[in-house]
């Protein structure tokens, strides 16, 4: 639906400048005579009263739109209690949702919107990145779940849709590779040793007794 409102926003503009330019220069300008000239030839003529046309819808769009946009919605009413109201923010909901898909510490909330009404009608978009390669269907099975759950906490039955979008994750778990079947290639440069202030990489300690390695002189 963005591509479609981004198209038609270009092809308006196209279309006001195209009218604008071809009248102006009938007007103002050294080629007067020429561009006069031009509105007598048929096809030019269609071409502009076109791009009238669209200019003329376009505007009419946004006058009907500035007219009777409803009002961004800040806070969301979620239950009655004694004729009194309970209501929540966006900004909670949004909070909530972070705090859900960054629980385990696997992924990250790198967006999130939260579009809603001021009577209920919530809808969540979660962008999420992992940070490791993870099962996108499993995990957003398992995020959506949580969600559901979660959100319902904070502004009850109102939730009427929640959507994961996940992102490239921050870094290849080696499993993954494997299962891709991903090897190196020959005469590639091996990767270098993670230093000691590699936060992800991984350390092995020994568990078991110690054993002195040197012996009194």
């Amino acid at each position: 639906m963005r591509g479609f409102k981004r198209l038609c926003t270009v092809i308006f503009v196209l279309a006001d400048l195209f009218a604008l330019a071809a009248l102006a220069l009938t007007w103002y300008g050294p080629w007067t005579d020429a561009a006069t000239a031009l509105l007598y030839l048929e096809p030019y003529a269609i071409a502009i009263l076109a791009c009238l046309i669209v200019s003329a819808l376009g505007l009419l769009v946004l006058l009907v739109r500035a007219l009777f946009a409803g009002k961004r919605v800040r806070t969301v009413e979620v239950a009655t209690v004694d004729g009194g109201v309970i209501s929540v923010t966006r900004d909670a909901i949004a909070a909530q949702a972070t705090h859900i898909v960054e629980a385990d510490g696997s992924c990250v909330a790198a967006r999130v919107r939260v579009d809603a009404k001021p009577r209920g009608h919530v809808r969540v978009h979660v962008r999420v990145l992992p940070r490791q390669t993870v099962d996108v269907v499993a995990k957003g099975a398992e995020l959506h779940t949580e969600l559901i759950g979660g959100l319902a906490a904070v502004c009850g039955d109102t939730v009427e849709n929640v959507s994961l979008e996940f992102v490239e994750p921050e870094s290849v778990t080696l499993a993954a590779q494997d299962e891709a079947g991903e090897t190196p290639a020959e005469g590639a440069p091996e990767p270098p040793a993670a230093s000691p202030e590699d936060t992800t990489s991984e350390i092995t300690v020994s568990m078991g007794p110690a054993r002195d390695t040197e012996k009194e002189a």
